[in-house]
């Protein structure tokens, strides 16, 4: 996430920039912000929207441009719907289509965490040294069944009670 927030700093280097977030608009929470303090209410708003509309059901939806008086807010789906970048510009101060052209940048490279695997707990923390990959579950192997009765059969023969004739008892 600390490649992001550099991004996001680089983003708000662009004239006329104020704000730029990470928001989870169906959460209702700013994940990810620098630079003014602007809620994501309105971001919230129009997604949900939009939503239900055409261009969310086709997959078409790449960004979208509100323009105010004084201000534009800018905003572009990521790959987890869930998620979206906010941008605040002054309208006056900058330039549309470079800011825009910076937010798709950004976009592309924003990393969405995977959901977990199933099997896997999403609730456990990491493992030291990451999260190395799982070897393949081996396939079921046939067993021959008398030698599975005989290691049955030895198995119940063993006593836990009786202690065994090499080990002493002090």
């Amino acid at each position: 996430m600390r490649a992001f927030d550099q991004q996001m700093r680089e983003m708000l280097q662009t004239p006329g920039v104020h704000s730029v977030g990470l928001v989870d608009w169906r959460g209702g929470r700013t994940l990810a912000r620098v630079g003014a303090d602007d809620r994501s209410d309105d971001a919230e708003a129009i997604l949900r929207a939009v939503h239900g509309g055409p261009l969310w059901a086709v997959g078409d939806l790449e960004d979208m441009v509100v323009t105010g008086t004084d201000r534009c807010l800018l905003l572009a789906v990521l790959d987890d719907p869930d998620l979206c970048l906010q941008v605040w510009m002054a309208r006056d101060e900058g330039n549309l289509g470079y800011a825009l052209r910076r937010l798709r940048r950004l976009a592309r490279t924003v990393a969405v965490p995977s959901p977990p695997r199933p099997g896997q707990d999403g609730d456990l923390p990491p493992r030291r040294g990451g999260d190395p990959a799982r070897p393949p579950a081996r396939a079921a192997a046939s067993v021959d069944r008398r030698v599975l009765e005989r290691v049955l059969t030895a198995l119940r023969t063993l006593s836990a009670d009786r202690p065994r004739p090499d080990v002493g008892v002090a």
